[in-house]
């Protein structure tokens, strides 16, 4: 039995405290009880991701979240199917409006001075992508592929800013729906996931998490595997949203041009054009760690198309 759709819709029209709380009671009588504590962990979280130092016990939360996503539990938030043929589609998660610290405390390891840490309030919920766009969804729209090594479910690697925009362009006209590559901030906002640490993981990260170069560590991390390419989007653990590869794989396009941070707090950010720049995040396979983590920045031309280059959509409301 799975959680029932009124629930889940009556969330995503209105993700009043209560229904998450109806829902929780729910999975915890009808369902895996281990999902209903992670639902209720991740819950903590985001309601204290703005004062993290005024909740000691945050870090015990999250460390509990990642042991249970780690042992298979699934998160359970709204989901959304848009099937584009007998065989390919993408899932889509929906992530709640809430506020954030986006950016990185001065404390953090290998920080760039780009990332001054605000407050950022997202006043609308988005439907985000699992995963990266994989080749076969790729090749279902253009006809091509882009990347290298064999797999349908290996993310799209090699794609510019202004191939992603066209591949988004032709996906609407197929499929009559709406899409657009997520703002910077509700990528990070999506990433974190209500924490505030450098990985969504915690402070450190290893190649069981992520794909990167694993025989560079970050903090307290150990060495890991290298495995030279991309990996399955699909493969590796998925964060409190249940969105996967979100550190490390590919870097992913944002809709953002890339433009100092304004130091005051935010409400629905995005970045106006004063560069020629877009914003890419969440660092790619042959990183070093601190490039995966939650709040790093980086930034090319729209027609650059780095062999690590990839893009996740954002649904857009019908």
């Amino acid at each position: 039995m799975t959680a029932p759709d009124d629930i889940l819709a009556g969330i995503e029209a209105d993700p009043d405290p209560i229904r998450w709380q109806v829902l929780g009671d729910w999975l915890e009588e009808h369902d895996d009880p281990r999902r209903a504590e992670l639902l209720r962990l991740h819950r903590l979280l985001l309601a204290t991701c703005c004062e993290p130092d005024e909740h000691t016990q945050r870090a015990v939360w999250q460390k509990r979240i990642v042991e249970l996503l780690d042992l298979g539990v699934q998160p359970c938030v709204p989901r959304r199917t848009v099937r584009f043929g007998r065989s390919v589609g993408m899932i889509f998660g929906f992530v709640p409006p809430g506020a954030f610290l986006m950016g990185s405390p001065e404390s953090e390891p290998q920080r760039n001075i780009d990332e001054p840490q605000r407050r950022v309030t997202l006043t609308r919920g988005f439907w985000l992508a699992a995963s990266a766009v994989t080749r076969a969804q790729w090749r279902w729209v253009t006809g091509k592929t882009t990347g290298t090594g064999k797999g349908n479910d290996l993310p799209v690697a090699g794609a510019s800013w202004d191939d992603c925009e066209a591949f988004r362009q032709k996906l609407e006209e197929k499929v009559g729906l709406r899409f657009r590559l997520p703002t910077e901030a509700e990528w990070e906002y999506a990433c974190r996931a209500g924490t505030t640490t450098p990985f969504f993981f915690g402070e450190t990260i290893s190649t069981d998490q992520a794909n990167y170069f694993g025989s560079c560590v970050y903090g307290n991390g150990t060495v890991g595997i290298d495995r030279y390419e991309v990996t399955p989007a699909d493969h590796l653990p998925p964060n409190a949203w249940g969105l996967r590869g979100m550190h490390g794989n590919v870097w992913e396009w944002c809709q953002d041009w890339y433009r100092a941070y304004l130091k005051r707090d935010q409400k629905d950010p995005v970045g106006r054009r004063v560069t020629g720049y877009r914003v890419l995040r969440g660092g790619c396979w042959h990183d070093h760690p601190s490039g995966l983590r939650s709040a790093n920045r980086r930034c090319c031309r729209p027609n650059a198309n780095d062999p690590a280059f990839g893009c996740r959509l954002a649904l857009c409301p019908v």
